[in-house]
């Protein structure tokens, strides 16, 4: 199965994420010129474009994986696992690697940058992972990708824009809802307020509660054993599939 392609998406990903961070915030006439703390103050913006790409950008890997995949590589699993592994590993490395850049100077960035990119590869890994399963279930990669790409914006997004719906649920419906959005999760491990921002502030009732972020450690063991059912799954598919020839 070819996966040079899939690499060098994974790799490039998360730069155009950080150069798209860069650009929305100042012109190209600053980019060399940032004073440090300005500098330092792009992290937490340039972490946010990269999980939302990787949030559109995974689902659609994990189809593209499944539909390479013959009726034995998903039976056996582990060729897809690696590739999945492959491309979430590299993505985040890379992604980590240009967030240290960005914090250059500040004392406490790795383990803050650590923690980040590792529930970053854990959630990226998992919707990787939902996209392969949706990929061997459907017969047309484009209803796959749809499907995968759909569910997976209604677990990050559907919590922030519910409006008052999100506000009257049970508490601990409230914080599952909160650990299944990517964006939340990697935001938190970040030590991101993200309910505190502008805009959320404005328009979601749950910001005006206490919230209870995920911890990265409960987030990054959730994706894992997420993703793992899912490649089982994918694996079951596969080998009910053989049996069928």
């Amino acid at each position: 199965m070819r996966t040079g392609g899939l690499l060098v998406g994974a790799a490039c990903a998360p730069i155009i994420a950080h150069v798209s961070a860069l650009a929305v915030n100042f012109g190209p006439g600053a980019w060399l010129t940032l004073p440090e703390r300005t500098r330092w103050s792009l992290a937490p913006d340039a972490l946010l474009f990269t999980t939302s790409l990787a949030i559109v950008c995974a689902p659609v890997f994990g189809v593209v994986i499944a539909g390479r995949c013959t009726n034995s590589d998903r039976a056996s699993v582990f060729g897809p696992a690696m590739q999945i592994g492959a491309c979430a590993l590299l993505f985040s490395v890379v992604s980590a690697l240009l967030t240290l850049g960005w914090l250059f100077g500040q004392g406490d960035a790795l383990s803050s940058v650590a923690r980040s990119h590792m529930t970053l590869a854990a959630s990226a890994t998992a919707v990787m992972a939902w996209g392969a399963l949706c990929g061997g279930c459907f017969r047309n990669p484009l209803d796959a990708a749809g499907i995968s790409l759909l569910t997976t914006l209604v677990a990050t997004m559907g919590l922030l824009v519910s409006g008052t719906i999100a506000a009257d649920l049970p508490r601990s419906l409230v914080n599952a809802g909160l650990t299944a959005s990517p964006l939340v999760a990697v935001a938190s491990a970040g030590q991101i307020d993200l309910f505190h921002s502008d805009l959320l502030y404005q328009i979601s009732p749950l910001a005006h509660t206490q919230i209870n972020y995920p911890t990265w450690t409960l987030a990054t063991a959730c994706y894992l054993a997420g993703a793992g059912v899912f490649m089982l799954t994918f694996a079951a598919t596969g080998r009910r599939m053989k049996g069928l020839r």
